[in-house]
């Protein structure tokens, strides 16, 4: 059996005071129960995070699936500039916003000036424009923040969710499913 996660995202590359937000968005979800207040060893990375607890069955979907039963079940917090992508299986699209052609095709070396940190746009290999990463359209859906909320094994959230995340967020968000 392989390993998923739901990764929930702001739509802003740097998100400002993201380490006071990552905290207050944990407040929230331990204050809900949805997730354990105490860290452990229940993520798929080197650091901890923090399991899946009652409460998660009023916001997701299919609860029944919810993977109490599973030493990966928690709540993985990242606070560095990350890709948050689908794990390795692809792009099917990448539109650029200019010239509205897919460039998933192309050599993706153009990422690289945001992956390092040195800027939020990336260049359109093919009409060499430069837009801000979250104006063009992957698909599947891709995350490109300092901010992410990975949840290790959950069955999909309920709107309602997702809804009250982008209001903490103040956000658009992306929803990047994953599978490891």
């Amino acid at each position: 059996m392989s390993d998923s996660c739901i990764s929930i995202v702001p739509a802003i590359s740097s998100y400002p005071d993201h380490l006071r937000q990552s905290r207050e968005i944990l407040d929230w979800l331990t204050t809900l129960d949805i997730v354990k207040s105490k860290p452990s060893d229940c993520v798929l990375s080197q650091e901890q995070g923090y399991a899946v607890s009652e409460g998660a069955r009023k916001v997701t979907k299919n609860s029944k699936y919810l993977p109490f039963d599973l030493h990966v079940n928690g709540l993985e917090i990242i606070v560095t500039r990350q890709v948050f992508d689908n794990g390795g299986n692809g792009i099917e699209e990448l539109i650029c916003p200019i010239c509205k052609h897919d460039i998933s095709s192309e050599d993706w070396d153009f990422l690289n000036d945001w992956t390092k940190d040195t800027r939020d746009n990336i260049t359109c290999p093919l009409c060499n424009g430069s837009s801000e990463i979250h104006s063009y359209t992957f698909k599947p859906e891709w995350g490109f923040s300092n901010l992410g909320f990975s949840f290790w094994n959950w069955p999909e959230f309920q709107e309602g969710f997702l809804e009250e995340f982008r209001d903490r967020l103040a956000s658009e968000i992306n929803i990047v499913y994953r599978r490891v």
